[in-house]
Parts: structure tokens; C-alpha cells; sequence
């Protein structure tokens, strides 16, 4: 079911913390690298599969890609979740 498989993608934390940054702004991969305090190759793993996914959109720049989501519905989704969960913004979760 692509919606089990899509709510799993964004159910992983990595995965989340990049959604949430994303959604603030176009980042690309040496600014989230940095943001998130994570290797260039993991940080790129992730993209690959939030990409494969279709939730976030590459955009070549000279020899950088950048990264936007492919809906901003993405983000109230994320937003709706925290709220009908009752959860707080989390430091570990966006640091």
C-alpha cells in the first residue's frame, strides 16, 4: 500500500527532522548535513528515499542540489499529526 510505505518513510526520524527543515525552506544537502549535524552520504540516503517517495523535489544549482518539498501540504500534515497527538515541538526532533 504506497500510503503505508509513504507514512513510513516520513515516520523515520532522520527522515522527519529533514521534512521539518525542508518545509522552513529550500536547504540543500551541505546545509542539512550541517543543520543536522549528520554525515554528507547519510544525509543523501535519506533525501534519496524521501525523494523516491515523492515528498521532496531536487533542484540542481551548479554542482549543488537543493531540496524543496513537492507539496506544502506535506508540512500541515506534520503539523496535524503533532496536534492531534498532542505533541510538542521536540528538540530532538528539530534541533
Amino acid at each position: 500500500m504506497r500510503l503505508a510505505h509513504i507514512l513510513k518513510a516520513m515516520g523515520h526520524p532522520t527522515r522527519l527532522r529533514i521534512l521539518q527543515r525542508i518545509a522552513e525552506g529550500e536547504f540543500c544537502v551541505s546545509d542539512l548535513e550541517r543543520e543536522l549535524e549528520q554525515s554528507q552520504p547519510n544525509i543523501s540516503q535519506h533525501l534519496a528515499k524521501l525523494r523516491d517517495c515523492g515528498l521532496i523535489i531536487p533542484e540542481r544549482r551548479g554542482g549543488m542540489t537543493c531540496y524543496r518539498l513537492a507539496d506544502e501540504r506535506i508540512a500541515a500534515v506534520i503539523h496535524q499529526a503533532r496536534d492531534v497527538l498532542g505533541l510538542a515541538l521536540d528538540k530532538e526532533t528539530v534541533p
